[in-house]
């Protein structure tokens, strides 16, 4: 049974198989194989975020020409990275809802490249702006 999980101002549904907790600077939901980790933090502003301030928060990548890849997670719209450094393949969602911004990563070992991101995809697709009732 899927289990809502966040914080009080947003959430996602933690799949079978999956386990979720709260770090100190993020939220952590590894699956059961512990073949990768996602990780998600959250910032606010006074105003809504915009699409310039995703592009600057993710100046470093995108100066070193990486690709943004326009995207949908759930309730939030942004845009996400893929790219491999040194022997890890990261994704990176940069995602935006009114004041609050996401700042999400994917990693795993090169060699897993791929295997979860099925998963991943579907529990980004569950992103609520509200984390009311969250484990």
């Amino acid at each position: 049974m899927n289990t809502r999980f966040g914080r009080a101002t947003w959430s996602l549904l933690v799949p079978d198989g999956w386990h979720a907790r709260h770090d100190k600077e993020c939220a952590t939901l590894v699956a059961d194989d512990e073949i990768g980790a996602l990780q998600l933090s959250a910032a606010f502003k006074d105003s809504d975020v915009l699409a310039a301030d995703l592009r600057e928060f993710a100046a470093e990548h995108l100066d070193a020409g990486a690709t943004a890849k326009p995207t949908q997670a759930g309730e939030f719209v942004g845009f996400e990275l893929a790219f491999n450094r040194k022997d890890r393949y990261w994704r990176q969602w940069y995602l935006r809802n009114h004041r609050q911004m996401l700042f999400v990563t994917y990693t795993c070992g090169l060699e897993f490249r791929g295997v979860e991101d099925a998963a991943v995809q579907d529990i980004l697709a569950t992103l609520a702006a509200s984390g009311e009732h969250v484990a």
